[in-house]
């Protein structure tokens, strides 16, 4: 196998140095930001390690030489559009958990990953013009250049990290730990071997390019293999839909999904298998014509999809979920319909047409993929306002209102969560009150902090149950978020003693009337603990209805009629569905 002489040697020893310099520029941002106790949210984590990120990928896998000005143009421009969508992404989680920031941070480095790979192309084609290959082949080529080298790098990064993991245990084996040290707990080492081996990945995949070349043949000899069986799916489906009619399809939440999904792999190997370089499919011709039929047939699936997403969004408003749903149908419309015009209209050479559709389809993938970082498509604004919006018109009561989807939508969930505060409906049923209020206080479980004494001053206790140790206080912190209810309204908890294992010792069952839940706790030999809870009381039960029952002694433990099954002696618990039906009287 000879290798390819498009990179020098100096060039491939300065893109390996720029991959450590990466490591290194992202191990001191993120050893400042400890060191500086800066927020979670912070500039240098958004914008800065992202653009630096982008950067040296695009440089990796475009780079002939450091002396042409394209590139560093390309590069600034690159950077400035990752910073602006940080900035507006720091922006939109502003008042989220480190946690929710960190996910936010990993969604957004999956998309940047995607939009390198659209973008790719074309700023190869133009820092290494290939006059020989057509448009088509040339961008055809690149992409899966640049597909299999991140392919290699991935592979390559697992290889070695699981090379050191054996490297370290073996030493931990003999009493040595200065490996495990260095490999895994040193996030400068991390940082750097990352950068190295991914850069390293990349120019060996850029060199080796027989290499490459045989990988892609032998994975477009897979592709041919799958494409019919494919068609031959896409073609029953449709050809059963009319027997079964579309009330099958609305009726399943994942039905846009697994239409798009059957559009998008059908045409991703039509492309992989009708290359630019094969003029007609490599079939006899009932399979070529069956793979001609189920392209024509294609853009049936994502209309099918818009309509499924159309019913949900009708019904439950737009959410980022349905959001991304739309816009992948739109993308996987315009390249079926694409192939479709292609086959019909051009028979003889329908890749005169696929050679614009497909590059289009990724031109306007990567623009959705910009867009859902700005404004103009970010999908929590649309799904916050589209839920507010369905909350003020009626068509969802206040129960309805999602308030964990409002909590975990950034700064426009916060501005809403605000209006509901000053919402005298909303807030009319106090328990949406204490949740709002726990939200926008920063505590996600609606409780605050709560000792041991304002447990026992708030719950009140059953006439003549003697006062409980402080170990029952104790046991109830552990479950504080849902005792706040009992601070809200006088009479809000009762306690009261029940024995409901007929040992003779009573349990303590805790009854909470605004939240419509019984809590029942048990004390073992050393401490109480949490021993069961219903979610629901009897409908009509009120606090003074429960008086009235203890009072004539209508309060009392029912043996379930269901019984545990032991077998050898072991005791396996069984849940049964009449244990819901809470009876009272």
């Amino acid at each position: 196998m000879e290798n390819s002489a498009t990179l020098s040697p100096s060039t491939r020893l300065a893109v390996v140095l720029v991959g450590a310099l990466q490591g290194v520029i992202c191990y001191l941002i993120t050893w400042y930001i400890g060191y500086a106790e800066l927020p979670s949210d912070t500039l240098w984590l958004l914008c800065v390690v992202p653009a630096t990120v982008v950067m040296t990928t695009t440089l990796s896998l475009s780079v002939t030489s450091f002396r042409t000005p394209f590139l560093w143009l390309a590069l600034g421009i690159a950077g400035a559009v990752v910073a602006g969508m940080g900035a507006w992404l720091k922006w939109n989680v502003a008042g989220q958990d480190s946690w929710e920031i960190r996910e936010a941070v990993l969604f957004f480095g999956f998309h940047l990953l995607l939009m390198t790979l659209f973008m790719l192309p074309w700023l190869q084609r133009r820092l290494t013009p290939s006059p020989t290959a057509s448009f088509y082949s040339d961008y055809y080529n690149r992409n899966w250049h640049n597909a299999l080298t991140l392919l290699i790098i991935f592979f390559s990064n697992g290889l070695f990290w699981l090379v050191l993991f054996l490297w370290a245990e073996l030493f931990k084996l003999i009493g040595i730990r200065f490996f495990d040290q260095l490999f895994f707990n040193s996030d400068g080492f991390i940082s750097v071997a990352i950068g190295v081996v991914s850069a390293s990945a990349a120019v060996l995949a850029r060199m080796q390019v027989r290499l490459i070349l045989a990988l892609q043949n032998l994975l477009t000899l897979i592709a041919t293999g799958l494409l019919p069986l494919l068609a031959a799916l896409a073609l029953l489906f449709i050809g059963a839909l009319p027997f079964v009619g579309l009330e099958a399809i609305s009726a399943r939440i994942s039905a846009a999904g697994l239409l798009t999904t059957l559009a998008i792999l059908l045409l991703f190997l039509v492309t992989v298998v009708w290359h630019p370089q094969r003029q007609i499919l490599p079939y006899y011709s009932p399979l070529r014509g069956m793979v001609r039929l189920a392209v024509m047939v294609a853009p049936v699936y994502p209309v099918l999809a818009g309509w499924a997403l159309w019913l949900r969004i009708s019904q439950y408003g737009w959410s980022p979920e349905r959001l991304y749903g739309v816009l992948v149908t739109i993308v996987a419309l315009v390249w079926a319909v694409g192939f479709c015009v292609s086959v019909l209209f051009y028979r003889r050479e329908p890749q005169k047409l696929q050679a614009y559709v497909t590059p289009a389809t990724g031109l306007l993938s990567l623009a959705f993929l910009i867009l859902i970082h700005t404004p103009v498509l970010d999908p929590w604004r649309i799904s916050v306002e589209s839920h507010m919006a369905r909350y003020q018109d009626g068509r969802i009561t206040a129960d309805q209102v999602s308030l964990y989807m409002l909590s975990n939508a950034g700064r426009k969930g916060r501005e809403a969560l605000l209006t509901l505060q000053n919402d005298p409906q909303f807030i009319s049923n106090p328990k949406r009150q204490r949740e709002v209020n726990g939200l926008l206080s920063g505590n996600r479980d609606g409780a605050g902090k709560m000792t041991a004494a304002m447990l026992e001053e708030q719950i009140q206790l059953a006439p003549g149950m003697a006062r409980p140790d402080k170990g029952l206080w104790q046991a109830m912190l552990s479950n504080q978020y849902r005792f706040e209810s009992c601070s809200h309204a006088q009479g809000n908890c009762l306690l009261m003693p029940l024995d409901l294992n007929g040992d003779g010792k009573p349990e303590a069952v805790l009854y909470q009337f605004t939240d419509r839940t019984i809590m029942v706790y048990t004390q073992t030999d050393t401490s109480w603990r949490l021993a069961g809870d219903a979610w629901k009381m009897p409908e009509g039960l009120t606090r003074e209805e429960l008086d009235r029952a203890l009072r004539q002694g209508k309060v009392k433990s029912v043996v379930k009629p269901w019984a545990d099954i032991q077998i050898f002696g072991e005791r396996v618990d069984m849940s049964y569905d009449s244990y819901n039906n809470v009876q009272w009287r």
